[in-house]
């Protein structure tokens, strides 16, 4: 049970950690560290047999690093989003103005 509290809380961080690199930064390659870091450490895990190799640590593997790398790619989207309303709402102000 402590190991489960305690992935939890690292996963809960790098999660905060990876929201706000993505949509807070201009540089997407920062919100790419915790992506990247992922799936090296997972290659280090699956090539060194820390985990055996098999079907089942694959997929595993392959579902976490394919989650994190969406919140990668919907961050930026969050970003991109952002940035177009300000640009939007500063063209609205020079209109009125």
């Amino acid at each position: 049970m402590k190991t489960f509290l305690i992935s939890s809380g690292i996963t809960v961080i790098l999660w905060i950690a990876e929201d706000l690199l993505c949509t807070k930064l201009k540089n997407p390659l920062w919100g790419g560290l915790i992506p990247l870091l992922a799936l090296a450490f997972t290659i280090y895990i699956l090539a060194t047999g820390i985990i055996p190799f098999n079907n089942t640590s694959f997929i595993v593997f392959l579902v976490l690093n394919l989650f994190i790398t969406e919140g990668w790619i919907s961050g930026r989207e969050k970003y991109k989003k952002r940035q177009k309303a300000e640009l939007d709402k500063m063209k609205a102000q020079d209109i009125g103005d």
